[in-house]
Formats: C-alpha cells, structure tokens, sequence
C-alpha cells in the first residue's frame, strides 16, 4: 500500500496542510498521541488515532453531541471571525474526550451565550448602520429635488431623524434574531425609518388639512411642522393612536346620523 495514500495519525497534522478529508487545517488546538482537534474553514474537528484503543474517547465525544449540535447551528460558515469562541469549544471537546463531561458541558454553555451576545451586538450595528445609511439618503435628496418640493423633503428628514433617535435611545433593547443574516437585519433598519418617514408625512398633511395640529399653521415658520414630524418619527404609536381617534370620531358622526334619520 502506498503510505502517502494512508490515514493521518494526530501527530502528522500540520497546519496550512491538508487533513483526512482533504481539508486545509488553520488551527490545531490540541495535540496528543490518542486525539487532535483543529480547525477547518468551516468546522472544528476532533481526530482519533484508531491504532489505539479509543472506545472510552469515542463514547465521551458522543454524550456532548447535542451540545455541539446546538453550538454549531449558531456558528457561521467561516468561523475565523469567532476564534476567541473556538478555542473555547475545542478546550471543551479536549477536556470532554479526557473524560470531564461536566467540566466540558459548562464551558459549551458559556460558549454558546458568548455566540448570542456577539451575533445580538452584531445584529444591533448592522440594523442601525442601515437605518442611518436611510437618514443620509433623504438628506442628500433634499438637494436632489427642486425648491418646490424642498419643505416635503425636509419633512422626511426629519421624520427619519426622529425615527433614528428612537433606534440610538432604545439601542440596549433592540430585539434581533440570531438567525437572522446581515441582509435581514440591514432591511428591518431601513423599514424602521421609511415608518418614521411615513408617519411624519401623515403628520405633515393632518397639519395642512387642519386635521390635527392645526394651529402649527398659523406660525410663521416652519419649525412647529418639522418639530412634529420628529415627534411622529421619533413616538412609532403616536400616528396610528392619531388614526384610530380619528376612526372612531368619524364612526361616532356615522351613527349619530344614521340614528338621526
């Protein structure tokens, strides 16, 4: 048989060279004659050298595979972003196959709320990074459009700036899947301001049509208008609690009428 073509043994993996399955190894984290456990670009691996007796290590590695099951599902494809977390899981899986099932689980348990943190954080940045990428968008169209549609534009803005102040107070408390990806959490951000921005619209023509906030009309400037077109950006219930009162206003004249006739 050729002994190129034969199985690696723990000891013959070297990093940046090719393991079992002809995967690159980037990382080895631990090295002894019985087992290894290294890193692909995808995957953290454990090795066992089958020319020794490994039945004890292969039955301690099986009574965590929910645990790694689980880790895994919350690991991206590459995991050389997450190495601080990959030393801890292969630490596990090292002190997992020596027989410290406890020991291991605890730190797979640690591991796995580090992952939540860090995709939260993640998810978090990337919803307001979309969200103010939204904000410079209206404020570069307000010196896109003509003169005549400048006070709408304005309106917009600063709807979308109310809103953006309500996702930088609230930013601790922002809910954000974990499964989500980058998209995902970009498109949520900007559906959070094109909210706010409707809602300062709405809040722009109930000024006009004397609506709600009439007396914002009779000033001479405009600051009354773009102060609440913030307060609608900025409060995401303030427009619809405005629509349901004026629903039920228009519904109490309904049956007044009716029962009139």
């Amino acid at each position: 048989m050729d002994v190129n073509n034969l199985p690696l043994k723990p000891y013959d993996f070297k990093v940046e060279k090719l393991d079992n399955d002809n995967l690159i190894v980037r990382k080895i984290y631990a090295k002894f004659p019985a087992f290894i456990v290294y890193r692909t670009d995808s995957s953290i691996r454990l090795e066992l050298n089958d020319d020794m007796d490994i039945k004890e290590y292969t039955d301690n590695h099986l009574r965590i595979g929910v645990d790694l099951a689980r880790i895994y599902s919350l690991l991206p494809e590459k995991l050389s972003w997450s190495e601080p977390i990959n030393k801890q899981i292969a630490r596990a899986i090292s002190t997992n196959v020596m027989g410290n099932f406890e020991d291991a689980q605890k730190m797979l348990h640690h591991a796995e709320e580090r992952i939540i943190k860090l995709k939260t954080i993640q998810g978090r940045i990337q919803y307001t990074l979309s969200a103010l990428s939204m904000v410079l968008c209206i404020f570069l169209l307000i010196y896109i459009l003509p003169v005549e549609a400048r006070l709408l534009a304005e309106v917009m803005l600063c709807g979308a700036l109310g809103g953006l102040l309500s996702i930088t107070v609230g930013y601790n408390s922002l809910e954000i899947d974990i499964d989500a990806n980058r998209l995902t959490n970009s498109l949520i951000g900007s559906s959070r301001i094109i909210i706010a921005i409707i809602a300062s619209l709405f809040s722009y023509f109930a000024i006009q049509t004397g609506i709600a906030f009439s007396f914002v009309k009779t000033l001479d400037t405009n600051h009354g208008i773009f102060l609440f077109a913030m307060i609608s950006g900025f409060a995401e219930m303030l427009v619809p609690n405005m629509m349901n009162n004026l629903a039920k206003e228009n519904t109490g004249k309904t049956i007044k009428t009716e029962t009139h006739h």
